[in-house]
């Protein structure tokens, strides 16, 4: 590889450069995402470092600055070489959204121009992005644009007005919701330890498997405690059921957030809770977390084509649908095809009926593993 030449040589467009850096060194970078009111937890280096550890990714962190040094956009990526996708720079993976974070058109054009000619350095290369710029393909025309799902954004007040939940028509449906979670004996608290991690991570897991979705490693949502927890750009909610002077942890969920938007992550609950208003109570939470640390925006994820009752049910709390869109280097038909959930959810099916949900949890994580990390 010859990209640590670059180091010596920037690329410079209109009075800005874009040089790697190193994202765990320089503390311009993480100054940048945390103030910067577009930033998402996903370009963090913490994030970052996350999946360097987890699955030992190469990293590139392209930085773009100004004649002063000033830094005016970051553009986080990763090597990665999956069996059906061969080699491919990625931002980023295992990811909902990431791409560049820019302060301006021309340094977000800058920045993904430089990842082009990164990907040129070796034959076979691919690069891949997904987030919310609906554009780069008309300001980077070698680039392919794929819309993909959208995902479901709450707008939170400002921390100085009173949050209601909700969307109008729901607040009420909502505060019966919460008020029978608690009837049935579930409260939440703040998970303060690996220990509280462990015990999450087996309610994910099993939420995964019934989902017949690849789960990630607990590995992986370590790193993440160590490098994010310490900071309080991660949060666990854990629900437990009060039963005689006992508790049973019954459901959880991560919150990750850096500057003005929050992100739901891996929901896990036991069986047999669907009836107990268990989700109504750790959007609550979730919510009131990241509006009492000052974000305006909290971000449900993605739905797929087809999952009407999903979407009905964020819409309830409040979310708006955000496009999303994925953007590949070079052009080819096959990455329209990535953009079809239905045959993929087909695939899932099938490998459900074969017998995936009797998968034991501890195979459960090391295929999830495998596919999240080679394909």
């Amino acid at each position: 590889m010859r990209t640590e030449s670059l180091l010596e040589t920037p690329l410079s467009r209109e009075h800005l450069r874009v040089t790697l850096v190193d994202h765990t060194a320089d503390p311009r970078v993480a100054s940048f995402v945390e103030s910067h009111p577009d930033g998402l937890p996903f370009h963090h280096p913490a994030w970052f470092q996350t999946l360097v550890d987890t699955f030992g990714y190469r990293a590139v962190a392209l930085a773009c600055e100004d004649d002063q040094g000033i830094l005016c956009g970051f553009l986080p990526l990763v090597y990665r070489h999956g069996w059906l996708r061969g080699k491919a720079l990625w931002s980023l993976p295992h990811t909902p959204l990431a791409g560049p974070l820019a302060t301006s058109d021309a340094a977000a054009t800058a920045l993904v121009q430089a990842a082009v000619e990164f990907t040129e350095y070796e034959v076979g290369q691919h690069l891949h992005f997904k987030t919310l710029c609906p554009d780069l393909d008309q300001r980077v025309p070698s680039l392919q644009r794929c819309e993909w799902y959208p995902t479901y954004m709450i707008p939170l007040p400002n921390r100085t007005d009173p949050l209601r939940i909700g969307a109008p028509g729901y607040q009420s449906d909502i505060r019966r919701g919460v008020k029978k979670a608690k009837e049935y004996s579930l409260r939440a608290r703040e998970g303060k330890s690996i220990d509280d991690l462990r015990a999450w991570y087996r309610l994910y897991l099993a939420g995964m498997r019934r989902k017949m979705s690849p789960p990630n490693p607990f590995r992986f949502f370590d790193a993440a405690w160590h490098h994010l927890h310490p900071k309080g750009f991660l949060r666990l909610i854990l629900i437990e059921q009060q039963s005689g002077g006992s508790s049973e942890l019954v459901g959880g969920a991560i919150t990750l957030m850096v500057s003005e938007t929050a992100v739901g992550e891996g929901i896990g609950q036991r069986d047999r809770t669907s009836t107990l208003h268990l989700h109504d109570l750790l959007y609550w939470e979730s919510l009131h977390i990241a509006w009492e640390a000052g974000c305006r925006a909290f971000d449900l994820g993605n739905v797929p084509t087809g999952q009407e009752g999903l979407v009905r049910y964020k819409r309830k709390w409040g979310g708006q649908p955000h496009p999303v869109y994925r953007y590949f280097y070079p052009a080819g038909r096959q990455h329209a095809r990535l953009t079809s959930p239905a045959s993929l959810q087909r695939r899932l099916t099938r490998l459900g009926q074969a017998g995936w949900q009797h998968v034991p949890l501890a195979a459960t994580e090391w295929i999830g593993s495998m596919v999240t990390h080679y394909l």
